[in-house]
């Protein structure tokens, strides 16, 4: 087989299964907001950001991922799992940088997964790269008052 046919196979192999493993994070519409009692993470917008993080009375982590990049892929069943342990004492929400350019440039998100923990409307702190259960509790529990879950 010429080269150049071998080249696009493998192209093509390496695109299919990029495809596969980004079907893999939650494939429900970004716009679509959960309600509050929604164990899951909530699915922030450009334009759902402002009332959801900024203006919360909870402190909110957010996780800044996308849809190409394995490791934020694999961080899922953890962001899942804290939204649900941490309902009510904070805000777990989601953010698809590829589908939401605005806060992507706000934020200058340029590494992935990035985790922005937000107090009161403020970023306070942030995480770049996967980070486990016990060290997003962690990071949480430097800026508010979270029970530690095992």
């Amino acid at each position: 087989m010429p080269f150049h046919q071998t080249h696009h196979i493998a192209a093509a192999l390496i695109a299919l299964v990029l495809l596969t493993v980004g079907c893999d994070r939650d494939s429900s519409p970004t716009n679509v907001v959960p309600s509050p009692t929604s164990a899951g993470p909530i699915q922030l917008t450009d334009d759902s950001f402002q009332a959801e993080v900024l203006e919360s009375e909870l402190p909110v982590l957010v996780d800044m991922w996308a849809p190409w990049c394995q490791p934020c892929i694999a961080m899922k069943p953890t962001i899942q799992r804290l939204a649900s342990e941490l309902s009510g004492d904070v805000k777990v929400a989601e953010l698809n940088i590829e589908e939401n350019p605005f806060i992507q440039q706000k934020y200058d998100i340029d590494k992935y997964p990035m985790l922005l923990i937000f107090v009161d409307g403020i970023e306070v702190q942030r995480l770049v790269g996967s980070e486990t259960h016990e060290q997003l509790l962690d990071a949480l529990s430097n800026h508010v008052a979270v029970e530690k879950q095992r």
